[in-house]
């Protein structure tokens, strides 16, 4: 009985109602349910708040790149009106004033207003506004204030115009040469009347001309003599030794290092200012302030006074020995309106307005003068026409500052890694290409031939058969083969090379579009061509040619519903398929304008050396572009050395000559005209140089005074 007692208590125990079991597990599960729900929705509501967080940063952060976009387009503006001296127009307009800024990415979405002008401290305070993804939950805006300055840069006098300033290679030379150079014939710039540029010719070494015209040029530099006979007018010429102007040339502004000389009916209206002397024949009323230091110091490599170079030298004649050390007006009536020297003056019949002279006055006719003199004077006793008085005080003419160009180096090895098209011959003397991102042909070497029958000439071949320049393709199949160049007809060749040369021709209707590179001389013929073309020896043309530059033709040739070529780079009716990657994007329909480095802004590019011992002219290779007769250039050129045109030559764009190897001989004869009217959006006559593999947007060398960001904040 006491064990089934003890079993019942055990029982009662441990035993619970059936409707009791298991609601304490229930409750359990209910509890980590709801704890886990907690965290699924805490965790939901932080990714929200993260994705969010990351829109509007992202958002805010184009917003950013918008306005500092925005910020360089208007300093980009700035840059232009101080290249243009149109400060004072700046000066006076009316502010705030919106400026209007156009391109991809920038229409609608970029606003900036000239908010102030401080005269005193050259300063431009701007509002740039940027917006992105407007109409979006993305939307974001960004407002940033920008003072810019004109900062004043090596060799800037700060203002003092009144000796120059050095040179240096600036965006509107349109043509830039680093050895002596001859002009004859025709030179005319032209440009568009409504965005006129002050265009320059700018040379390491001499300029000479004779008996030709040069219109639309303003300013001609020169590290050495500069003489020009010819019925020109030129805002400036500067020289580090002396100018010779004579004809019916008229200078505003003549600034030379040693002498100047003015002979027969050329005049200076403006100012003349010299180091040395000067010498003049013209009346007072063609001339107006001189200014003569007597002592030209710091003249280099000038040749001497009375030069007189061969009739075939591109050297520069220069001015005979002074007679008369301060300024010479000995020749009948010639005179000035203001004349300060320190040294002497002579004259015979003209007039001099306003005279300061440290040394004497010597009148041998009936001149008239005005003024003050330091030294003694000498005069007909019946000459009642001169009045001078005693100088008191020294004078202070400021000097002429030295003309300094950086010399500029090409070579066509660096940018061969770039071009679409490299042309040369391999070591068993059959013609090769190196195709390089190109639509429609994979990466690669491919042998350029013929095949044995049929009309498949200049075709990509992966095999051949036979040796040296009788290759002919075997393999693709003729029907799948790809041509780079279309012939006369279907029977005609393109290309030819000749081995005892070392030169390539081109032949044909038009070759395929891009940058195509030659190992060798270049000849390019009659044609019409949408390439930069790039040899690592000489380029010349033979016949009726043209060549129209990638970034002159474009997309398609049309651009803001002007027709600027034909056809285009990306959407062309020779070669459809074979167009660049690097400029053209097929999926936007855009012109990728920066895509090969500044290439695509020339039609012709020469010369290279296996070195960078730039100044060891004998290790140079080629370099020399001859542009004939009959030859239209839709771009700029570049010769690593010298540079030559004849005939009818236009070139719609800027001609650079850098004298890197041996001398030859730079000239322009005939007519040459440089059209830079209407130049199409994506093109930069004067634009960067061409980047070099692995380089990246490198700095400014322009030592002059540019437009720089004083400070800015966020509005």
């Amino acid at each position: 009985m006491r064990s089934a007692v003890k079993s019942f208590r055990r029982r009662a125990a441990f035993s619970f109602p059936a409707a009791q079991r298991g609601v304490a597990t229930i409750l359990l599960i209910l509890m980590v349910g709801l704890m886990l729900t907690v965290i699924v929705l805490g965790t939901s509501a932080y990714l929200r708040q993260q994705q969010a967080f990351s829109v509007s940063t992202h958002a805010q952060t184009q917003a950013q790149l918008k306005v500092w976009t925005g910020a360089e387009l208007v300093r980009q503006y700035l840059a232009q009106v101080q290249a243009q001296g149109a400060w004072a127009q700046l000066a006076g307009a009316t502010l705030p004033q919106v400026l209007t800024l156009q391109g991809d990415g920038v229409d609608g979405q970029i606003q900036a207003t000239l908010m102030r002008f401080d005269a005193a401290t050259k300063t431009v305070t701007a509002q740039i506004a940027g917006a992105t993804a407007q109409g979006s939950p993305a939307e974001a805006h960004a407002m940033l204030e920008v003072v810019y300055a004109l900062e004043a840069g090596e060799g800037d006098d700060g203002g003092n115009t009144g000796g120059g300033s050095t040179q240096t290679p600036k965006q509107n030379n349109v043509i830039s040469f680093s050895r002596d150079l001859r002009l004859g014939g025709s030179i005319n710039v032209l440009q568009d009347a409504s965005v006129a540029q002050d265009y320059e010719i700018s040379v390491l070494g001499d300029v000479s001309t004779g008996g030709n015209s040069i219109t639309g040029v303003k300013k001609i530099t020169s590290t050495g003599s500069i003489r020009i006979s010819s019925g020109s007018h030129f805002e400036e010429l500067h020289a580090n030794c002396d100018v010779y102007i004579d004809g019916s040339v008229t200078v505003t502004t003549v600034l030379a290092r040693r002498n100047a000389c003015v002979l027969g009916g050329a005049g200076v209206s403006g100012i003349l200012r010299v180091n040395g002397s000067a010498k003049l024949d013209s009346s007072m009323s063609n001339n107006g302030a001189i200014y003569s230091r007597v002592n030209a110091l710091d003249i280099g490599a000038c040749s001497a006074s009375g030069f007189k170079p061969s009739w075939d030298s591109a050297e520069a004649e220069t001015c005979a020995t002074p007679v008369i050390h301060g300024v010479d007006l000995t020749a009948g009536s010639a005179g000035a309106q203001k004349v300060e020297t320190l040294g002497n003056v002579s004259i015979a019949s003209g007039s001099i307005a306003a005279l300061k002279a440290h040394g004497d006055l010597d009148v041998s006719g009936n001149a008239s003068v005005v003024g003050s003199i330091g030294g003694v004077l000498r005069k007909p006793d019946w000459n009642q026409n001169v009045k001078v008085d005693v100088l008191a005080g020294a004078l202070n003419i400021a000097a002429v500052s030295k003309v300094e160009l950086v010399r500029e180096t090409f070579n066509a090895n660096d940018v061969r890694t770039l071009a679409n098209y490299v042309f040369f011959i391999d070591t068993a003397g059959a013609k090769k290409v190196t195709v390089r991102h190109v639509n429609g042909v994979k990466d690669g070497e491919y042998y350029l031939a013929d095949y044995a029958s049929g009309a498949y000439k200049d075709r990509l071949c992966s095999q051949v058969t036979g040796s040296g320049l009788n290759v002919r393709c075997a393999d693709p199949s003729p029907e799948k083969s790809i041509t780079v160049c279309k012939g006369y007809s279907t029977s005609n060749n393109c290309f030819s090379y000749d081995a005892r040369s070392q030169t390539w021709s081109i032949n044909g209707v038009s070759a395929a579009q891009g940058v195509a590179w030659f190992q060798g001389n270049l000849v390019v013929g009659n044609g019409v061509y949408y390439n930069t073309f790039i040899a690592s020896g000489n380029i010349s043309t033979s016949g009726s040619t043209k060549v129209y530059a990638p970034n002159y033709a474009g997309y398609r040739g049309l651009a803001e519903g002007v027709q600027y070529a034909p056809t285009g780079i990306c959407d062309n009716v020779h070669f459809p398929l074979l167009y660049p990657l690097d400029l053209c994007n097929k999926n936007t329909q855009e012109y990728l304008m920066s895509g090969l480095g500044g290439l695509g802004n020339y039609t012709m590019m020469a010369g290279s050396r296996l070195d960078e011992q730039f100044d060891d002219l004998s290790g140079y290779v080629g370099g020399n572009i001859a542009v004939g007769a009959s030859v239209e250039l839709f771009g700029s050129v570049k010769a690593g050395n010298e540079f030559n045109s004849g005939g009818s030559t236009t070139v719609h764009g800027y001609a650079t000559a850098l004298a890197l190897g041996k001398v030859s001989y730079n000239s322009m004869g005939g007519s040459t005209t440089f059209d830079l009217r209407k130049l199409p959006p994506t093109m930069q006559p004067g634009g960067e140089p061409p980047l070099q593999p692995g380089d990246g947007d490198g700095g400014s060398t322009d030592t002059e005074a540019q437009i720089r960001v004083k400070w800015s904040r966020y509005l």
